[in-house]
């Protein structure tokens, strides 16, 4: 009875682990009292400081791995804190030595970024634990012992990770259902974006409506990326596992979703124009938008193990059926002409409703096929300095940050040095959290911790009047370290209010806390503007000269997700993992320069140059991405036909023409006028006899699209270089 009811509470627990951040809050909070009970047995209040201190930088570098990953992760990590603490204790009497080493060590854990989230995540922490350590060796009032500083930090943060161990062996699927369900979430939000395509918008609203759908379309990118990562540190350790089987094909499922979802069947315009009369687009909203509730209870699903109602986009397909079987007796003889291109994208939406009954239906299975649609990487020492010397150029973004932070760091070093600051650390506490990879982020999160930071000064002043005693100060101080931890990622400000009123309530146990609410608010001050300069004028990143390259990586992308497409068409051998490699690199560099084109349009005005045909080269490159993404929903060998020949000739010069475009950007050469041959090529499609094999008229009809979208993008490309280069620009002349 006693371990029914312990499995009883373990799973409720479970459940609402899996709402939001709860799980991180509950083991931050168990960390901090911990830490405080500790201090408080010992009567020794000054402790508090460095184990809540250790606390916090392990929590900033927890990593989403099973347990066994958690253990590789907390080692490394351990290892780095210990190494940085003391070689700040040791250094920090000798300025110069100090100020040389810190410009060196923010380089290299900057870099860190270069082999992945996980990594990136670890050397910012061990960056945040090291000025933790100048902050604790600032304020002590009395000579301490070498290992004083370093141990207690060590301590807090052994004591974190330990906990994180235990959480992921007693729930052990958590992060990944959390990243499943904001997957599912993510894709409902793309289906109800593309819902409003229907019926057909104006031309400037169907422009901005393709930049929104461009824009979630790169949401979704990065939740499936996120739940790869995951499931790729989970194969190798749970390779046996049913449940884990069920969560892979559950995202297999939602990679199918957005396929079929990011998939454009004709041009939508015509379409409306010729069933004008009809329900059809309406009901075909109307069921777009219902998937993507549908989507949302998937997730919702995942994250509460509950059960899945799919009632209303079943209600919504059955009317799109119902329909397009009127209109299939009853159509009049003008709409027969596109009747076929209808029935493809109706298609398409039924067997989207099937990906979602599938989702209702799993359970647990063998990861016997599932894991080998998976690649696992090999890391070796050779891989991971090969990771890292690919990005020692300036040309990477996290160069240029490693080389901003090492400079910023150092720059808020000298200034402590030589200006008479109260607890001047914080400067470079500040320049840690504010400065990001991006201006726009920058500028973002300086604004953010500047207004998070007097909201805090004025709540922590306010608190520690009304509240003197100690204990009741160390609660505040708890519950603030919470909501820091609860809300760093979406809410900011009051993440920034919040560990500044942790900072405050600490301080005031082993000192004066109102002495340091002015300190606190000029080094926050100083160090968001040394963020701003660093990110200004240090190997900037303005997005306008990414652009190009972002946007040729992307036809690049494009072309060869296409050409390995074909190879289905064609009944060449096509291997699955090779098909979802090229897929994830095509999406990827879409979603890459959407969020470019977004980054640059957050950037000072002077740096927003050519916004407006950006927009629209963007818009086109995402509409031709989702062409191409129709092939792969509905991808089968051709039977033979007279026309095959020229459906193969229409393919090549597509890849080719965005091949060419690609390189035309990459060497600053001008696009050459193809007018003649897209003349030539379209006509001989347009005159193509339609066929009664309903695949041969889809491919036809799809190259009729790309075709117009590629002339478009050609034509664009064309007016933006000479607009940008004139006659720097080679071929300007000749082409005269």
């Amino acid at each position: 009875m006693a371990i029914g009811r312990f499995k009883i509470s373990l799973q409720k627990l479970t459940k609402a682990g899996g709402v939001g951040q709860l799980s991180y809050g509950i083991r931050v909070s168990i960390a901090l009292c911990g830490a405080m009970a500790l201090s408080w047995g010992l009567d020794y209040v000054s402790l508090v400081i460095p184990l809540f201190l250790g606390v916090i930088a392990s929590a900033l570098a927890e990593t989403e791995d099973d347990w066994l990953g958690r253990i590789r992760a907390l080692s490394i990590t351990l290892f780095l804190f210990i190494v940085v603490s003391f070689g700040v204790r040791l250094l920090m009497p000798h300025p110069w030595a100090f100020g040389i080493s810190l410009s060196l060590i923010a380089f290299c854990l900057s870099m860190g970024g270069a082999l992945g989230r996980r990594y990136g995540v670890i050397s910012q922490a061990t960056l945040i634990l090291a000025v933790y350590t100048m902050i604790g060796l600032n304020q002590a009032t009395h000579e301490v012992p070498i290992w004083y500083e370093p141990l207690l930090l060590g301590l807090g943060a052994l004591w974190y990770g330990l906990l994180s161990i235990i959480w992921a062996a007693l729930f052990v699927h958590v992060p990944l259902r959390q990243a499943l369900a904001a997957l599912y979430i993510e894709v409902g939000l793309y289906l109800k974006v593309k819902s409003k395509l229907f019926p057909i918008l104006s031309s400037s609203s169907m422009d901005a409506l393709r930049l929104d759908l461009a824009q979630q379309h790169g949401q979704v990118v990065i939740a499936l990326n996120r739940v790869r990562e995951i499931l790729v540190s989970r194969i190798d350790n749970e390779p046996t596992s049913p449940r884990l089987g069920r969560y892979i094909r559950l995202y297999f499922i939602a990679q199918a979703i957005h396929e079929r979802a990011s998939s454009s069947h004709y041009n939508y315009s015509d379409l409306a124009e010729t069933f004008f009369h009809s329900d059809i687009l309406f009901r075909l909203q109307r069921q777009l938008s219902a998937a993507g509730s549908s989507c949302r209870q998937i997730g919702e699903a995942i994250r509460t193990s509950q059960s899945i109602d799919l009632h209303d986009s079943e209600e919504a397909i059955a009317g799109v059926q119902r329909s397009m079987a009127y209109l299939e007796r009853e159509a009049l003889p003008t709409q027969w002409r596109l009747f076929r291109s209808l029935r493809q994208l109706t298609d398409n939406v039924m067997a989207l409703q099937q990906e979602l009954d599938k989702a209702r239906q799993l359970e647990d299975v063998s990861l016997t096929d599932a894991s080998q649609q998976i690649p696992q990487p090999r890391v070796t020492f050779r891989s991971i300095f090969s990771q890292i010397l690919d990005q020692l150029t300036p040309k990477s973004q996290v160069f240029r940050h490693a080389v901003r932070m090492s400079i910023a760091l150092t720059c808020g070093y000298v200034i402590i040095q030589n200006v008479d600051l109260d607890v001047g650390y914080w400067v470079m506490l500040t320049t840690l959290f504010v400065c990001q990879p991006t201006f726009g982020s920058t500028r973002k999160r300086l604004y953010e911790r500047m207004a998070g930071t007097v909201l805090g000064l004025v709540a922590a002043w306010s608190l520690i009047t009304l509240f003197p005693v100690e204990f009741i100060q160390l609660l505040i101080a708890v519950v603030a370290g919470v909501v820091f931890f609860l809300s760093r990622n979406n809410r900011y400000v009051l993440a920034t209010a919040a560990i500044t009123l942790l900072v405050v309530c600490c301080f005031n146990q082993v000192a004066d806390g109102y002495a340091v609410i002015w300190p606190r608010l000029v080094d926050t001050f100083i160090g968001s503007v040394i963020s701003w300069l660093a990110v200004f004028f240090i190997l900037p990143d303005w997005f306008y000269r990414q652009l190009p390259m972002t946007f040729a990586e992307g036809l690049r992308r494009s072309a060869e997700y296409l050409q390995e497409l074909m190879r289905f068409y064609r009944e060449e051998d096509m291997s699955e993992q090779a098909y979802r490699r090229s897929r994830r690199r095509a999406y990827n560099a879409d979603a890459l320069l959407t969020s470019t084109l977004v980054s640059m349009l957050q950037e000072p005005g002077h740096f927003r140059r050519d916004a407006e045909l950006w927009q629209r080269l963007v818009i086109r490159s995402h509409t031709l991405f989702n062409y191409i993404a129709a092939f792969g929903a509905h991808r089968g060998a051709l039977i033979e036909q007279p026309s095959n020949e020229l459906l193969v000739s229409a393919g090549t010069y597509i890849v080719e023409s965005l091949q060419e475009v690609a390189q035309s950007l990459e060497q600053k050469s001008l696009v050459s006028d193809s007018s003649a041959e897209f003349e030539r090529l379209k006509k001989l499609l347009d005159d193509c006899p339609a066929e009664d094999d309903e695949r041969h008229y889809f491919v036809l009809s799809q190259f009729q699209s790309l075709l117009g979208e590629l002339r478009q993008i050609r034509l664009l490309t064309h007016e933006l270089q000479v607009q940008v280069h004139g006659r720097d620009i080679k071929g300007v002349e000749s082409a005269n």
